[in-house]
């Protein structure tokens, strides 16, 4: 299996039950296919670059999916004969992989770090404290000397190019 990245817009003027009905097409396409849907990423509505059918915005939806050249065909036939999307890509991101693998892996990504509870805490003078509650070290001011420098002489300095177009 290939993984595929799908990026779609859709007409921000369509109703929040049609936007529904084109999303569930599209997964119930991918679970035909015996594919495997990785992330369903919701952009939310946004400025176009340019007018798109006379639209200034529009819905963008990024589908991460795991299934070989003939879902990608039928996914992009149903969004080219539908209205309602304004424009879409499809890019291959890999070749034979494990989507069982690029699941889990995904699943350990989308883990928060790190809690509130285990942050390092602040002092009120903005000093951080390690987790021991120890202030942090800061690194060690250094100071630099200025030398005085003789000016260049006449001959050296630079004299201001002309930039100007001349006809």
């Amino acid at each position: 299996m290939n993984r595929y990245e799908t990026i779609f817009i859709v007409d921000a003027d369509v109703g929040v039950d049609d936007q529904k009905v084109i999303f569930e097409r599209a997964g119930t396409l991918i679970d035909d296919k015996q594919a495997t849907l990785l992330l369903f990423d919701d952009w939310g509505v946004k400025k176009l670059a340019y007018e798109i059918k006379k639209k200034k915005q529009g819905h963008y939806v990024r589908l991460d999916f795991c299934g070989n050249g003939e879902l990608v065909n039928e996914i992009e036939r149903m969004f080219r004969h539908d209205h309602r999307i304004l424009r879409f890509m499809t890019v291959r991101l890999e070749t034979d992989v494990d989507p069982a693998a690029l699941k889990a892996g995904m699943e350990v990504v989308d883990e928060p770090a790190e809690t509130p509870a285990e942050a390092p805490a602040k002092t009120n003078d903005g000093d951080k404290e390690d987790a021991g509650g120890t202030p942090a070290e800061s690194p060690p001011k250094t100071t630099t000397e200025t030398t005085d420098q003789t000016e260049a002489s006449s001959d050296e300095t630079e004299k201001p190019t002309d930039t100007s177009d001349k006809e």
